[in-house]
């Protein structure tokens, strides 16, 4: 009989070629018939398994990779990154930093809302939230006057933080501006109605790229760039939908990814939960229940949840924060669950060269939902998207190189 071991990693194409060729094996033609029918069905699942996008929680605990029970707060999880920043970045964080953030606390007082699919129907929900929003875009223009009458107290002498200051100012004004895009958009979308659901996903991936510019932040989409991990004898491609990348002077290192959770997801129901919760007698969930039934998982998909650990893992050689952490997010919808995921050397070796994980384990933490719309939510994210942001810009150098630098050693 052929060798089973050269046959299983030849496409089906390879052996249907090889099945009507003149050249014969030893084994008999039932037998080779009743092999490759069962093999498309054995190829397909093992495929399902090494595409990223096909990947569930069940995927990741195979390889020993699981969600906290419960998320973090937003200060806890930012405490951590700014420690594993202080490790791998060696710019000091400027004192001007603290203005912008307080700039953002008395600039960005508003909180604008997203239509959903249940009021899209309605014109006069979308009228008056265009009103709103042009009404904040004033106030918003006043503010930034009145720190101009105050230039020097608020921005000093230092003309970095005048430069920043108006790169600040004009990111705000292009997230308000296209905010009202988005809404026209959402507006002119209603007549057609199959076209609205495309729409609606586009603009709201670009809504959170326009927005995360307001902290310097430089997002570019995860398609620019595959990244490929070797999983015992498969290679697996990773394109998130959205990618910070840090251009330190070592490599072009991933500060965070970002995976967007479709709006057509069963939030806040995860069915896969709830079908696990009711075999359970009394309602109880088992104890090998219990790591499925956490907080994160009642509010998105197994499948969301499955992809988006999957590009964290498939990221974390890349990382800045390598070779032991990875930081990422999802969105959903208008939402930021900020994550981040550990895991040892040993553990990924397993997975890379065996295929399979056995005594390892590593945990997601993540926040809970913030949405960066609303601004007490906004408020919480402050810090974390100014260290990133600073981080990614090294310093703000890569904005705004030091002039008197360039002066010091054109005169050397």
């Amino acid at each position: 009989m052929a060798s089973t071991e050269e046959e299983r990693f030849k496409p089906p194409k390879f052996k249907r070629k090889r099945q009507m060729s003149s050249v014969h094996d030893s084994s008999s033609s039932s037998d080779t018939a009743t092999n490759y029918r069962a093999r498309p069905k054995k190829s397909h699942l093992h495929a399902d398994r090494h595409v990223i996008s096909k990947w569930t929680t069940k995927t990741l605990v195979e390889y020993g990779i699981t969600y906290d029970n419960n998320p973090i707060s937003i200060e806890e999880f930012s405490a951590k990154i700014q420690s594993r920043a202080r490790e791998v970045c060696d710019k000091k964080m400027p004192d001007f930093l603290s203005i912008l953030k307080m700039l953002c606390k008395r600039g960005l007082i508003f909180s604008l809302e997203v239509p959903e699919k249940e009021t899209l129907k309605s014109l006069d929900i979308i009228s008056d939230s265009m009103t709103k929003a042009r009404k904040i875009l004033n106030d918003f223009d006043a503010f930034i006057n009145d720190i101009l009458i105050k230039e020097e107290e608020y921005l000093g002498k230092e003309w970095r933080n005048k430069a920043l200051f108006f790169a600040w100012s004009h990111n705000v004004r292009s997230f308000l501006n296209y905010y009202k895009k988005f809404l026209d958009k959402m507006n002119s979308s209603m007549t057609e109605s199959w076209l609205a659901k495309p729409d609606r996903e586009a603009c709201l991936k670009e809504l959170f790229m326009v927005f995360s510019k307001i902290f310097f932040l430089e997002p570019e989409l995860g398609d620019k760039e595959v990244k490929r991990l070797i999983i015992g004898s498969h290679v697996v491609s990773c394109i998130p939908d959205i990618r910070f990348t840090w251009l330190n002077t070592i490599q072009r290192s991933v500060l965070m990814m970002l995976t967007e959770a479709k709006k057509d997801e069963p939030f806040p129901e995860n069915r896969q939960f709830e079908s696990r919760k009711t075999k359970t007698s009394g309602g109880n969930l088992s104890d090998s229940d219990q790591t499925f039934g956490n907080y994160i998982h009642r509010i998105l998909s197994i499948n969301v949840l499955g992809q988006h650990g999957g590009e964290l893992l498939s990221e974390l050689r890349s990382s800045a924060f390598a070779p032991t952490m990875v930081v990422g997010c999802i969105c959903k919808g208008t939402e930021i669950i900020f994550t981040y995921m550990e895991m040892t050397q040993n553990h990924l070796n397993k997975i890379v060269y065996d295929g399979k994980c056995e005594g390892e384990s590593s945990l997601i933490r993540y926040t809970k939902p913030l949405n960066y719309l609303m601004e007490e939510d906004r408020n919480k994210c402050l810090d974390l998207l100014f260290l990133l942001g600073f981080m990614q810009t090294s310093g703000y150098e890569d904005l705004y190189p030091n002039p008197e630098g360039r002066l010091k050693r054109s005169n050397a």
